[in-house]
């Protein structure tokens, strides 16, 4: 109950803020330290996360697998808190009984025991929340360490890492726990998309500039598949059942 409070408390003062700063519009204002913070992160890709993924890349798919279904487990109540606040009751019930099989069944999430069933992964994030409450995109930033955002995104990273109720079931000496997953997932994402990346890097005559654009293209895409998906996901749910027993006739 003490961390419900919290939550609520919290939303109010990000929905105050996020009024007070958030621009309509995606501007560029800030391209000049938006270019210095890529190079770092660039540096830090070649430097740290490609060799490090290459290592990784070396582990069995099975044992890749079990890591990714747990790391995305972990995040399951955060998309059933971001439901909850975009007033999607359904989604948030779906996503909850995704986490409650996945870590009893699926032992804390390594078997992905929810979408044998039918119970298909559909992520949100506090970013689309405030999407939902009418707060524009605002500034294009480069994060360290995190990469391209709008200031709408980043502002959302930062309230989902910050709420995860899996930090707050954590002791103290174990918080640091909580932030693995991010890098674990940055490793694994490196390590199936490197091919990808190295020869962006390589033929891209503007890489800032190149990265900028697909970040943009892709969010805008995820955006609008992932509210679509909230709308359908009963509904197709429901048709395939029912198509399933018609073959069965």
């Amino acid at each position: 109950m003490k961390y419900f409070y919290k939550y609520i408390s919290f939303l109010f003062l990000v929905l105050f803020i996020s009024n007070s700063l958030v621009i309509a519009e995606i501007n560029h204002d800030y391209e000049k330290t938006n270019r210095t913070i890529h190079n770092f992160n660039d540096a830090i890709d070649q430097n740290f996360l490609k060799p490090t993924s290459k290592v990784y890349g070396i582990l069995p798919n099975f044992v890749e697998t079990g890591i990714s279904n747990a790391i995305s487990n972990i995040n399951e109540p955060s998309n059933f808190l971001n439901y909850l606040s975009q007033g999607n009751i359904p989604s948030g019930a779906y996503s909850l009984s995704r986490f409650i099989l996945n870590s009893t069944i699926g032992l804390v999430g390594l078997f992905d025991v929810a979408s044998n069933i039918g119970l298909e992964k559909n992520d949100t994030d506090f970013g689309k929340t405030l999407i939902k409450w009418g707060i524009g995109e605002g500034q294009f930033l480069v994060v360290p360490f995190l990469g391209p955002r709008t200031s709408r995104h980043f502002f959302g990273t930062i309230v989902d890492i910050t709420l995860n109720p899996v930090r707050y079931a954590l002791k103290d000496e174990d918080a640091i726990v909580s932030f693995s997953p991010s890098i674990i997932y940055a490793l694994s994402e490196r390590s199936r998309n490197g091919d990808t990346i190295d020869n962006l890097r390589e033929t891209s005559i503007d890489y800032y500039s190149t990265l900028r654009s697909i970040y943009l293209q892709s969010r805008e895409i995820n955006i609008v598949d992932n509210f679509e998906e909230d709308q359908d996901i009963f509904e197709s749910d429901l048709e395939e059942f029912y198509e399933s027993e018609d073959d069965k006739k």
